[in-house]
């Protein structure tokens, strides 16, 4: 990440500023209270927002007195890209209160996201990192140098972890944990579930409902036996019963008969007396219906004005006429209103169905919205597996250039193993050679130091002889010589094993390349394997969706036509109103006119009653003598009968019969109730059947679910397991990448310590696996950080600070210092005498070498000032208390 341009209008002492940064070294310089730290807080709260705010301040105190707005925008490149975010403020001049109204993120010029908290979460993406460890890695604020140091030793893990994102292995853990007490839950739930469902069947089973079923069943046998004997035993008492009853019946009708005949004699008796009286009524009647045919006759001359009806008009077959009429009237009423009902009746069942192809489109709608959800999730983890992959790609195309810087292209990368051998032997050769010349040299050495003492006094130690020209000078000469070029060879052997050295530490880097690249294309295997199957479930639902959409349409084709056929049948419905109404009247009018035309009828019909009344009354008077003569032989007739029917009684004793029929009466009546126990048994043992055959189903029922809890207890138990093995893999995981992570800061720190300490007292830092520091002097003695003077720690601080910068360089998906944040010194120098700052600009000078692109300090120390690449100068205006920066 590289800062380029920093905007800001109303924040703190800066009313309008316009600033740009270049690559290198930038002091921030001016004098104490003039704005210099505002600007590095302006950046920082430009990137991650209000949650920069420490808990004693709220969002106002930021804002310049007196403005109502405020905003501060970013401008900065990474991997080839310009993102831009611009933080908006406003406050209310009522409460003056502020709040964020507006966030943007952009990446070359198109937004992103709008919002504070999405913005947040893209930049904290982006930097891999949040607000804390920016502060921890990249920004050493103003009095908080030390705080890695000073924190707790879960506080320095967790802050390290969280910059070297190891912190999420923890977070995945914990999820994997609970998912492992979740089914460990669901485990004891089950294992209850299980119980109790075997104590239900152990229950079911005790009472033996097999048995008690065949047992019912054999009683229900034996009853249907019993009632088949009862019932011919009341069919054949119920024939006695009836025969019995015959014979009491043919005396009682005798009985009857006499009692009719002595009946009908007095009968005939009375008729005669009747009859003469009916024929002073008959006289009565004649006389009366001759006033009431005149009335008649009166009343149908009115009724026929009313409905004009010609006088000679056949009135039966008029009233005839008028009934068709009627009728017709009638039927058509009636059809109108049958059409109108089926009308109605066939609205509410378009409507019906009209309500139901809703229901169907909206169920196929929301059926297609949740495929494009899982889509778009699919399609998701596809765009995070192809980034995923091609980081990987990235990395070992990265890893592959190191390798071939290195010396070791692909092919050579293939045989790295044979090459650690080789240079491994090598190395052992040269020691060797090297060991055995030194020894010769040490011997040479030796023996010409003697012949040059022997040579110094000029005489021989034995004979007192000059040795000037002697042998000893000549053999003395070639060992000089002979040194002079076991010399040569000694410094040709170690210069070879200084290269095959530097070969040794090229192949031992290119190993480990090797294997990172191997790892990273086995998970590259992996992630294609991943996307496939995710492009498959896409597929699928692709083809769901359109055969989806295609229902969906032929349902709204569906509603429209159903929807033109309701509008049809309302209009239908209106007009069948409408001729109901006329038809009805219509009827009316008829229906008036025939009740008129049958009253004049049943007139007529009267009057013709009438007279055929009177003709009858007057033939009634003339039969009258006729019948009491009748009279008079059927009394003298039904007495010759009487006699018949004594011969026909004869001696029949009626009390036994009777006494009889009582007798196989009760005698049924028994039978009638046992067989009504037995039929009541019959639907106890029915009853008793049915609810025997329902625990049999329901022990069935029960030793299914027994069967599926079973299973769903060994599935439990398989996913138990499984996110056992996962929270321990995160574990482990974990653990080897702090491992790894600790190793490499182990070393960076060294190399920067050894860098900034050389000829001081300390020896060495020592990084154990929790991340405490422990520095060691040149004699052993081993020191906490904290026991250091006020410039030694801070220094040390600068020193781990950067240490991790660098390690988050070299982080899996970062691919160097470039893609990291500015490095970041708010007054560094605070508590430095001239030595430390010494120091310090060495330090910067180191990290500007090993690749950081940037570096911002605010100082007011002139060394810094004069070793920067550019320098800004904050004045403020005394009078209207505003800060404004010039390039110097």
């Amino acid at each position: 990440m590289k800062l380029k341009r920093v905007r800001v209008e109303n924040i703190r002492s800066y009313k309008d500023l316009d600033i740009s940064f270049e690559d290198g070294v930038t002091v921030v310089s001016g004098v104490n209270g003039s704005g210099k730290s505002s600007l590095l807080e302006a950046c920082f709260t430009g990137l991650f927002g209000s949650r920069t705010l420490s808990k004693d301040f709220v969002l106002s105190d930021i804002i310049r007195k007196g403005a109502t707005k405020a905003s501060i925008i970013v401008d900065f490149d990474n991997k080839g890209h310009e993102y831009n975010i611009e933080q908006g403020y406003k406050v209310n001049p009522k409460t003056g209160s502020a709040s964020n109204n507006r966030s943007v993120f952009k990446i070359d010029g198109d937004i992103m996201v709008d919002q504070a908290s999405q913005t947040y979460e893209a930049v904290k993406a982006l930097l891999k990192m949040d607000e804390e460890s920016y502060k921890n890695c990249v920004y050493i604020r103003q009095g908080e140098i030390d705080v890695l140091i000073n924190a707790k030793t879960k506080d320095r893990q967790r802050m390290i972890d969280d910059l070297l994102q190891i912190g999420k292995l923890e977070e995945y853990r914990e999820r994997a944990s609970s998912a492992r007490k979740g089914v460990g839950r669901h485990q004891r739930e089950t294992d209850a579930r299980i119980k109790d469902n075997v104590a239900d069947i152990e229950q079911i089973e005790t009472l033996d409902p097999y048995q008690v079923l065949n047992t019912v069943k054999t009683e229900m046998n034996e009853t249907g036996a019993k009632i088949s004997d009862l019932d011919a035993k009341k069919e054949r008492a119920r024939g006695i019963v009836e025969s019995i009853e015959e014979r009491i019946s043919r005396y009682t009708e005798t009985q009857e008969q006499k009692k009719a005949i002595d009946v009908e004699i007095r009968g005939f008796k009375s008729k005669v007396t009747v009859t003469y009286s009916e024929m002073e009524k008959g006289r009565n009647l004649v006389s009366s219906g001759r006033q009431e045919v005149q009335q008649l006759q009166s009343a149908n001359a009115d009724l026929s004005t009313r409905i004009n009806i010609p006088d000679d008009a056949d009135i039966e077959n008029y009233a005839v006429s008028i009934e068709k009429e009627e009728v017709s009237a009638r039927d058509v009423v009636s059809s109108i209103v049958k059409k109108r009902e089926l009308a109605q009746s066939s609205e509410r069942s378009q409507n019906e169905f009209l309500l139901n192809l809703n229901e169907q489109v909206k169920k196929t709608s929301i059926a297609i919205q949740n495929k494009e959800a899982k889509i778009k999730s699919i399609q998701e983890d596809i765009e995070r597996l192809s980034a995923d992959s091609r980081k990987l790609d990235d990395e070992n195309e990265n890893r592959s250039k190191e390798a071939s810087e290195l010396g070791f292209p692909a092919d050579k990368l293939e045989n790295i193993d044979d090459i650690a051998e080789l240079l491994s032997m090598k190395q052992k050769q040269l020691h060797g050679k090297e060991r055995e010349k030194f020894a010769t040299l040490t011997e040479l050495e030796k023996r010409v130091k003697k012949a040059k003492e022997l040579l110094d006094k000029g005489l021989c130690p034995t004979c007192g002889q000059d040795l000037k020209g002697s042998k000893i000078c000549e053999e003395t000469a070639e060992d000089e010589e002979q040194k002079a070029g076991l010399l040569n060879e000694l410094q040709s052997i170690r210069s070879e094993q200084a290269d095959v050295e530097t070969k040794v530490e090229r192949v031992r880097n290119a190993k480990e390349i090797a294997k990172r690249i191997a790892e990273n294309d086995h998970l590259t295997q992996i992630k294609k394997k991943d996307i496939a199957a995710n492009e498959k479930l896409i597929e699928e639902n692709h083809i769901s969706i359109r055969e989806e959409k295609e229902k969906e349409s032929g349902l709204k084709e569906q509603i429209s036509e159903v929807t033109i056929s309701i509008r049809k049948i309302k209009e239908d419905i209106v007009t069948l109103g409408k001729d109901e109404t006329a038809a009805m009247n219509s009827h009316k009018v008829v229906k008036d006119k025939l009740d008129i035309a049958r009253k004049i009828r049943t007139n007529q019909l009267e009057i013709r009653k009438v007279q055929n009344d009177m003709q009858r009354s007057q033939d009634r008077i003339n039969n009258g003598l006729e019948k009491v003569g009748l009279f008079e032989e059927q009394i003298k007739d039904r007495k010759q009968r009487l006699d018949q029917l004594e011969k026909v009684l004869g001696d029949v004793d009626i009390d036994k019969l009777r006494t009889e029929k009582m007798q196989y009466d009760s005698a049924y009546k028994g039978i009638v109730s046992e067989l009504e126990k037995f039929n009541l048994r019959i639907k106890e043992l029915h009853k008793e059947v049915g609810r025997v055959e329902g625990e049999i189903k329901r022990l069935n029922e029960l030793k299914q679910k027994h069967r599926m809890l079973t299973n769903k207890k060994e599935f439990l138990a398989a996913v138990y397991n499984d996110a056992e093995e996962l929270e321990t893999m995160y574990i482990r995981l974990r653990a080897e990448l702090r491992a790894k992570n600790i190793d490499a800061l182990d070393r960076l720190l060294n190399e920067i310590f050894s860098f900034m300490y050389t000829n001081n007292a300390y020896s060495h830092i020592k990084l154990d696996q929790e991340y405490n520091l422990t520095i060691y002097e040149k004699d052993g003695t081993a020191l906490e950080p904290k026991l250091l003077s006020g410039g030694e720690r801070a220094i040390f601080n600068l020193v781990l600070r950067c240490a991790i910068y660098r390690l988050l360089s070299h982080s899996p998906g970062t691919t160097g210092s470039s893609e990291l944040p500015p490095l970041i010194l708010d007054e560094p120098t605070v508590f430095l005498d001239r030595g430390h700052v010494h120091q310090l600009i060495k330090l910067i000078d180191m990290m500007r070498d090993v690749g950081v692109g940037q570096i911002l300090i605010v100082s007011h120390d002139e060394s810094l000032i004069d070793s920067a690449d550019h320098v800004f100068v904050v004045e403020k205006d005394p009078i209207t208390n505003s800060s404004s920066i010039s390039a110097k």
